[in-house]
């Protein structure tokens, strides 16, 4: 019996056998893999569109805010009822995230576990390499000009509105791809409106930047003692979306795209010649 045929047969058994619920984001990945979860055991939030095979339980949905907007729905939609321990993932997990040996070793746990490899290679700038190997990236909001923004002009202008701290991150912890293992009581230090205006921030385009935010909060949303802000806790009207627009849209506006570039590019060279020279000399 080759290795891939063991693994895939160990897959297959325990996906048959776990207490897990999986809710799953559907937009062009592949779905084979869940044919041996209990149907009453998962949920597919299908973006796509093609039409599911009936067999498989799914709801269709819209295509906005990538993953986080499945995993959003569905916190609201059960947030009274919520499984012992939810596994929130992408339909191309395997592919483009994790190996199907290491998810198979995590999906043994019942605690909080981010879905990741576990190892210090990286493709986004300058991560922290830390001693579990945990992501770690340096917070510069650099991808933002990538995605459309409507309501947050970067990462720390959305960090002090939806938490109650006033200390900045210089690096974020976060699985990428946004795969975790969550424990009910985990998503219930969140109130229920919290996640509603979540669901607001990223439902305005496929690729809306906010979605990439809330990516890089998960972590904390889902497990640290910072307390969410008492905006958050209250819903938050369409006059006050739209006055968060125009504040956006003005600071945008007035933002120097080279400039901004300019300093990201020289602080990812500095991070990672420093990288390189501590790396040396912890072997020395």
């Amino acid at each position: 019996m080759n290795s891939k045929f063991k693994i895939k047969k160990e897959l297959e058994k325990l996906l048959v056998e776990t207490e897990h619920f999986f809710c799953i984001s559907h937009f062009n990945g592949e779905l084979d893999w869940i044919n041996n979860i209990n149907k009453s055991k998962y949920l597919v939030y299908n973006k796509s569109k093609n039409k599911l095979n009936k067999t498989i339980n799914s709801i269709r949905i819209k295509n906005v805010g990538y993953n986080i907007y499945s995993y959003l729905k569905f916190i609201i939609e059960n947030y009274d009822n919520l499984p012992d321990t939810v596994v929130f993932c992408k339909d191309n997990i395997f592919k483009r995230h994790i190996k199907i040996s290491t998810f198979i070793t995590l999906l043994k746990r019942n605690t909080f576990t981010c879905l990741e490899e576990n190892h210090n290679v990286r493709d986004f700038p300058i991560s922290v390499n830390l001693s579990d190997n945990s992501f770690n990236e340096i917070n510069s909001s650099w991808y933002k000009y990538q995605y459309s923004r409507k309501y947050f002009h970067d990462y720390n202008n959305f960090y002090k509105f939806i938490f109650k701290s006033i200390n900045i991150p210089l690096f974020i912890r976060y699985a990428p791809g946004a795969n975790y293992i969550v424990p009910k009581n985990n998503i219930l230090l969140r109130s229920k409106i919290f996640y509603k205006n979540l669901l607001k921030f990223v439902s305005h385009s496929q690729y809306s930047c906010e979605s990439h935010f809330i990516e890089r909060s998960l972590y904390l949303i889902w497990n640290s003692n910072i307390e969410s802000s008492e905006k958050m806790n209250k819903i938050i009207s369409n006059n006050e979306l739209e006055i968060m627009k125009k504040n956006c849209t003005k600071i945008k506006n007035k933002e120097s795209r080279i400039l901004e570039k300019t300093s990201q590019k020289i602080t990812f060279l500095l991070g990672n010649i420093y990288e390189k020279l501590l790396s040396k000399s912890l072997k020395i």
